[in-house]
C-alpha cells in the first residue's frame, strides 16, 4: 500500500452535512480513520459539524448551502483553502455546486487547485429522479429554481476531474445525468470484527431515517396483512430512527389500529442496533430506489437477513444474500415477510453463505480502493 500513498499527505473533503449520522457520513468517518493510520491528514469542509468526530479529523465550518448571497464568498474561501491539499474528495450534493464555484474563482485568480474526485452516493433525486422515466419528466420542469440548480450542479460536476460511484446503479445514473463515466467502489461499514451468532427471531425491523421516500408506510401495510395471516397477534414491527415523516407515520399507525404492534424506538445505540437486528426475522429496507443500503451489510454481521427492493443499489451486490421484491407492491412485501416468518431455514442458509462476500465491504477494502484510485490519477 505504501507505493500508493507517497504522493498523498493531505486530503480535503467537501461534505455539506457531515454532522448527520447517516451512511455517507459514517463511510467518511471510517475512511478518515484509515487515512490517519497511514499518516494522511483529513480536513472536512462542511456546513453541519459533527460533535463526536475523532480529534484527528479537522472540521472547518463552511457555508456550503444553497444561498445565492454567499456563493462568491464561499467560492473564494474554498479556492484559497483547497490549493493547499494533494487532492479534493467531494461527497454529496450541493458540494458539487460549490466545487464548481471554487474552480471558477481559482481560474479568475490564478489559483492552482489539486485534482478533484467525487464519490457519488447518488445524483440528487429531487433534481433528476431515480430512473429514465422520472429523469425525463424532471427535465421538462417549469420550476425556475430547480432548472437553475440543475445548471449549477452540472457545471460543478463538469469541473471535477474524476468520479467514483457506490454502485453500478449510481454509475448508470451518473452517465444518465452528467454523461460522465464513474469507477464503482462499494462503500464500507465500520464494525466488521465479529459475526454475531443467530438467535431466536422476535420481531421485524426498520432502521434508518423516517422520511417519505423510504416508503415505510408500504412496509407497515404489508405487516398488517401479515398479522391477519398468522397466529401471533402480538408480533412487533420495530421502527428505529427519526425524521420528518415520523408524525405522519404515527398517525397512520393509529388510524389502522396497529399502535400495539408498531414500536417507534427513535435513535438507537450501536449495541442496541446490533441486538435489534440479531433478534429480527428480517430487516426491511422498503425504499424503492435506495442508492445503496449499507445497513443490509451491517445486518448480515448481526446474523439478520433483509428484505430489499429489486431496484436498490445493494441488490446488485447482495441479491443472493437477501430477499428482494418490488417495493411498489404491498402484496410482494407481505409475501416476502410471510416467507421469512414461516421458513426458518432461509435465514440460516443466507447467513451461512454470506460469509463469502462480507470482506467486500470492509473499511480497509473501501479505503484502499479509494486511495489507490486517487493516487493513480494525481
Amino acid at each position: 500500500m505504501n507505493n500508493y500513498i507517497d504522493n498523498i499527505k493531505k486530503i480535503a473533503i467537501l461534505h455539506p452535512t457531515f454532522g448527520y449520522n447517516g451512511g455517507a457520513e459514517n463511510v467518511i468517518i471510517s475512511f478518515s480513520k484509515y487515512c490517519h493510520s497511514l499518516n494522511i491528514e483529513i480536513t472536512i469542509y462542511t456546513y453541519k459539524l459533527r460533535n463526536d468526530a475523532p480529534n484527528y479529523i479537522k472540521q472547518i465550518k463552511t457555508d456550503i448551502t444553497l444561498n445565492p448571497f454567499i456563493f462568491n464568498k464561499t467560492a473564494g474561501f474554498l479556492a484559497n483553502e483547497l490549493k493547499n491539499y494533494d487532492a479534493v474528495l467531494i461527497h454529496n450534493f450541493p458540494a458539487t455546486i460549490f466545487y464548481g464555484f471554487a474552480f471558477k474563482y481559482s481560474q479568475k485568480n490564478n489559483i492552482k487547485l489539486p485534482k478533484s474526485f467525487w464519490y457519488c452516493h447518488e445524483p440528487s433525486v429531487r433534481l433528476y429522479g431515480y430512473d429514465d422515466k422520472s429523469y425525463k419528466k424532471l427535465q421538462k420542469t417549469w420550476d425556475i429554481i430547480a432548472r437553475y440548480t440543475m445548471h449549477l450542479d452540472r457545471l460543478g460536476v463538469s469541473k471535477i476531474d474524476y468520479i467514483m460511484s457506490n454502485s453500478i446503479r449510481t454509475k448508470e445514473a451518473v452517465k444518465r445525468v452528467y454523461n460522465r463515466d464513474a469507477q464503482v467502489i462499494y462503500p464500507c461499514i465500520s464494525d466488521t470484527e465479529n459475526i454475531i451468532p443467530i438467535n431466536k427471531s422476535q420481531h421485524f425491523l426498520y432502521i434508518g431515517r423516517i422520511e417519505k421516500p423510504k416508503n415505510i408506510d408500504s412496509a407497515i401495510l404489508a405487516f398488517k396483512s401479515l398479522l391477519e395471516k398468522i397466529d401471533d397477534k402480538n408480533l412487533k414491527f420495530i421502527i428505529a430512527g427519526k425524521g420528518r415523516y415520523e408524525k405522519y407515520l404515527k398517525d397512520f399507525v393509529k388510524k389502522i389500529n396497529l399502535e400495539n404492534n408498531i414500536i417507534f424506538k427513535g435513535f438507537v445505540s450501536e449495541e442496541e442496533k446490533k441486538e435489534l437486528l440479531n433478534k429480527s426475522y428480517a430487516m426491511i429496507m422498503p425504499a424503492v430506489n435506495e442508492p445503496f443500503g449499507l445497513t443490509i451489510v451491517e445486518a448480515l454481521y448481526s446474523s439478520c437477513i433483509s428484505i430489499i427492493s429489486d431496484k436498490s443499489g445493494v441488490y446488485e451486490a447482495l441479491k443472493d444474500y437477501s430477499i428482494s421484491c418490488n417495493m411498489n407492491n404491498v402484496d410482494e412485501i407481505f409475501n416476502s415477510m410471510l416467507l421469512v416468518y414461516n421458513d426458518k431455514n432461509i435465514k440460516i442458509n443466507i447467513i451461512k453463505s454470506s460469509k463469502n462476500i462480507l470482506n467486500n465491504f470492509t473499511v480497509q477494502s473501501y479505503s484502499e480502493n479509494v486511495i489507490k484510485y486517487i493516487s493513480n490519477h494525481l
